[in-house]
């Protein structure tokens, strides 16, 4: 049996600010018997799907794993709560987190200052094609769908990610998630209306197909670092290719 200790960068992990960690959880061998909380076995009973009970238990107990290795607790006495949104949160350190995932892959964004942190991610290979527009129009607002109408036929899918997963991350970061509502942010005239609250946002694709944005309640001081954990359970710094940033300011609403 493999060992669930994760092999940490010798750079020093996570360096201040704020970073993001991808899992291909198809291609890791872990075992988690006693991590989960009495709260997450019941969850985890209410899934009847073996591959998705499968993940949502690997999951549960990486990100226990990596908050035990980085707050030198035992992965199963990490205590969690959850704000007045419901946004699950550490109980006893300022360490922000928050998860995402799409098919076999999990993103696990840190951030070492005391705010919000949210991050989306969407993995496109082998997605269902779905009628983007018509997603837009019903989620975005006016100025984006007139945005998207205008985008190649090729090009529409990356566009509607790019601008989706940037609205996901702002949201998980308020904390209120899809239901504080799409059609308050509008990526394009850079406003919001989300208590009055700036948000700093990076888009990149770290690996190819893999949409991610991340999402801080302050100015990101440093640059987000993004590592990637391989099948020996180490953990590796990566370098997206391409990475757009976006500081969305409150408006009058």
């Amino acid at each position: 049996m493999h060992s669930n200790r994760l092999k940490l960068p010798d750079s020093g992990f996570p360096l201040s600010g704020s970073n993001v960690l991808l899992c291909n959880m198809s291609e890791l061998s872990l075992s988690f018997p006693d991590y989960l909380s009495d709260t997450e076995q019941a969850r985890l009973q209410t899934i009847s799907n073996p591959a998705q009970a499968k993940f949502y238990q690997h999951s549960r107990g990486l990100l226990r794993t990596l908050l035990g290795q980085l707050l030198h607790q035992p992965p199963a006495e990490i205590c969690f709560s959850n704000t007045a949104h419901g946004k699950p949160q550490l109980t006893q350190h300022q360490l922000q987190f928050n998860i995402s995932h799409s098919q076999h892959w999990l993103c696990i964004a840190l951030a070492t200052v005391p705010v919000g942190v949210g991050v989306d991610i969407e993995f496109t290979a082998q997605a269902p094609i779905r009628p983007w527009l018509a997603l837009a129009k019903r989620f975005f607002t006016a100025n984006e769908y007139q945005h998207l109408t205008k985008q190649p036929a090729d090009q529409l899918a990356n566009h509607f990610f790019q601008l989706w997963t940037q609205k996901e991350a702002v949201l998980k970061a308020h904390g209120g998630g899809i239901s504080a509502g799409l059609q308050r942010l509008d990526l394009l005239t850079h406003l919001h209306s989300l208590d009055e609250q700036r948000y700093e946002t990076e888009y990149s694709q770290p690996i190819p197909q893999l949409h991610c944005a991340v999402s801080l309640q302050t100015k990101a001081e440093t640059p987000i670092s993004y590592y990637i954990l391989n099948d020996q359970l180490e953990i590796e710094t990566l370098l997206p290719p391409y990475i757009h940033h976006l500081c969305l300011k409150p408006n009058s609403l």
